[in-house]
């Protein structure tokens, strides 16, 4: 028998060693292509996000068609709503106007931009006549933001910080002419105001046309006409009637105190018309008449010299569409 030579045995640890490397590679290969392959088949989270919009009467319809994170959707800086990873299909209203600015950010600590997207063109808002946002700050202009140059002559009122300041004596906005890129046979009014004062009755919002009248006012619970329960307070008021009195009605929208901002919203369907305060529906009521776009008076009776507002107001809509409770509802998110 042949005994290993030193050269045998040294080897011998030599090749035992590339052998020993050699599995290591291929084990480190495979557990490689094994992760590879679990990925591709679970789906590794990717800061991604891809969206559809749809127009509707209210504004913007925002539907995910790929998601590879959970995200957050903002309008304006501010947050709407949060899709999370698995949620394509499903969709968010945004009511835009002009000069929007909607942003999609990952829900994680990272906060990254994956959406920056700017609402300038009429297919990407909903159906406005007339928007304020009263963020000019200066002027005797209150600029009509829809696009239709329905602009507002400023008559006394003092600019705050984001919103115009009515003193209840002869402060008002006139708006005269309004012109709608579409006819008028519907409309929705919003109102996001506050008052000062309880005592006396204030005119939000009123146009006129021919014999064609729609307004929003407060009437304080004091005056005896209204369903207030005390005499302290006021309730908002919408009315649509017939300025020669042959037609008239209004819904109150519950008592409320001084000093307190809100969204007052009225709309009217060809036949009906209701009304929303902060969103909740009060009531709604038949009136048959056709309804026109005309002038409009904000912060003044259009018809009488007086009933001028005490207080502020920071945001007006006007849409030439009816709206339902569940657009309503997003409106009044938007403006509160």
């Amino acid at each position: 028998m042949k005994l290993p030579s030193d050269t045998d045995r040294g080897l011998t640890p030599l090749i035992g060693n590339i052998l020993l490397v050699g599995v290591v590679v291929v084990v480190a290969v495979v557990l490689v292509l094994l992760s590879f392959t679990f990925l591709e088949q679970t789906g590794a989270p990717t800061a991604e996000a891809t969206f559809e919009y749809e127009q509707t009467p209210a504004g913007l319809r925002m539907i995910p068609t790929a998601l590879g994170t959970d995200v957050i959707v903002k309008l304006n800086g501010e947050q709407v709503t949060e899709f999370s990873a698995d949620s394509a299909g499903q969709s968010v209203l945004l009511p835009t106007k002009p000069g929007d600015e909607i942003t999609v950010v990952s829900a994680d600590g990272e906060r990254t931009v994956l959406v920056d997207k700017a609402v300038d063109d009429r297919s990407e808002v909903g159906d406005l006549v007339a928007v304020y946002d009263f963020e000019s700050g200066s002027g005797s202009t209150l600029v009509d933001r829809s696009g239709n140059g329905n602009d507002g002559s400023i008559q006394g009122a003092t600019w705050g910080a984001s919103s115009l300041k009515f003193d209840g004596n002869d402060d008002y906005v006139e708006v005269t002419d309004i012109s709608s890129p579409e006819p008028v046979d519907e409309f929705t009014i919003a109102v996001t105001y506050k008052t000062n004062d309880d005592d006396s009755k204030q005119e939000l919002v009123e146009h006129i046309s021919g014999s064609d009248n729609w307004l929003l006012e407060l009437k304080p619970c004091s005056r005896g006409d209204t369903p207030c329960s005390g005499s302290d307070g006021y309730e908002p008021v919408y009315n649509v009637d017939r300025s020669s009195g042959s037609q008239t009605g209004q819904i109150p929208g519950g008592e409320l105190s001084a000093g307190t901002e809100h969204v007052a919203i009225g709309t009217y369907d060809g036949s009906e018309y209701t009304f929303y305060v902060d969103g909740d529906k009060k009531a709604t009521e038949n009136f048959n008449g056709k309804i026109s776009m005309g002038d409009m008076n904000i912060a003044r009776d259009a018809e009488f010299d007086g009933d001028y507002l005490d207080g502020e107001i920071s945001e007006v809509r006007l849409y030439y569409t009816a709206f339902d409770g569940d657009q309503v509802r997003v409106v009044t998110e938007t403006m509160d």
